[in-house]
């Protein structure tokens, strides 16, 4: 290594397709400087296999440089749902490169994808020749996975790193006394019906000061939700609702997390839209809002991490960080979590993190 001090490279980016990404990766830059100081870890690209539509199977672009295998560090940082498949496709030549030089990696907050047994023998076979210096996991049915391998891989039970965004990033008040935050990518924005009662044939029902909210997924746009992501944006388009811009005194803003491919007539169908490529616009959203109603896994693991509620509309099996937080009930209805319990679980993470690699 060329410097006496610890290098750290966090691997980021695409945050333009998924300003999620960006959410977990200040998260857990706010982490490592914690862990090995301020000036030691230093953001840097990820593998430009992960974009949109890309098959993430066949590795990086053909001609790609991969510039990564060629960074004299002595940490390499992933997080996320990477444990799949494709990781020996993205990664091993970069790894393969890094490791002959002496570079150590480190997965943090950590997970599967599908969590089937393709993704368990393909990730079982590849931590046993880059054998990671930790694994921290961003939820438990991950960590069960790995504990029950019996490696010798230093293994914590983790949380999302997104859920330390709030210790990197304080947020700017708006001149608006309450608003509700929906964010629909993939599936529809429900139509929300206020009543005195349950309605027993809405597709969700939940009570918030002393109304029932019942909510009825269009049946149109549900059915092309679930035939994939190209064709969920084309039932996007064939949505002609006058979607309201207040609820229950409620004013409405659609945040949508996909920036980049611009797709204009998607984002701003619906009125009160927003859409940026840099996630701090989000994190002042989500932090500001009532609640926050979505099928973005973090766009509620932000409104959360702020203290406010959130419920779920995604059967994406990502949704298990939840459960480490215990947010069990994310899918029925809007949830809180203990800030004190959060900020408690931080610090043990961090506490074990510093153990094991400082």
């Amino acid at each position: 290594m060329t410097t006496s001090a610890p290098r750290i490279a966090l691997v980021s980016g695409f945050w333009g397709q998924n300003i999620g990404n960006a959410f977990f990766n200040i998260g857990g830059h706010w982490i490592l400087r914690q862990v090995f100081g301020e000036d030691n870890v230093a953001f840097i690209q990820d593998q430009p296999g992960y974009r949109t539509f890309h098959k993430q199977a066949t590795g990086n672009p053909r001609n790609d440089i991969e510039m990564l295998r060629f960074l004299d560090i002595d940490y390499i940082v992933l997080q996320g749902p990477l444990m799949t498949t494709s990781l020996e496709a993205l990664w091993r030549p970069t790894l393969k490169a890094l490791a002959a030089r002496g570079t150590r990696i480190i997965l943090l907050g950590a997970a599967f994808f599908k969590y089937n047994e393709a993704e368990f023998k393909a990730v079982k076979s590849f931590l046993a020749e880059f054998k990671p210096a930790v694994i921290s996991t961003r939820d438990s049915r991950s960590y069960e996975v790995l504990k029950s391998w019996e490696t010798d891989i230093p293994l914590y039970d983790g949380m999302d790193s997104a859920f330390f965004v709030p210790k990197a990033y304080t947020p700017f008040k708006y001149a608006i006394d309450r608003y509700l935050a929906l964010n629909f990518d993939r599936f529809p924005e429900p139509d929300i019906r206020l009543a005195t009662a349950k309605d027993p044939e809405a597709n969700f029902s939940f009570e918030h000061r002393g109304k029932w909210w019942n909510l009825h997924v269009p049946k149109v746009q549900d059915y092309f939700s679930h035939k994939g992501k190209a064709v969920a944006y084309l039932g996007h388009l064939l949505d002609r609702r006058k979607l309201p811009v207040e609820v229950d005194g409620l004013m409405v803003m659609r945040p949508e997390h996909r920036f980049n491919p611009h797709m204009t007539r998607k984002i701003y169908q619906h009125p009160n839209a927003v859409a940026s490529d840099e996630p701090w616009t989000y994190f002042n959203i989500y932090a500001n809002s009532e609640f926050v109603l979505a099928d973005r896994v973090h766009a509620c693991v932000a409104a959360l991490a702020y203290g406010r509620e959130a419920m779920l509309f995604t059967p994406s099996p990502r949704q298990a960080l939840f459960a480490r937080v215990g947010a069990h009930d994310i899918r029925s209805r809007p949830v809180r979590i203990d800030l004190d319990w959060l900020e408690q679980e931080r610090m043990d993470e961090l506490a074990w993190l510093k153990d094991k690699l400082s």
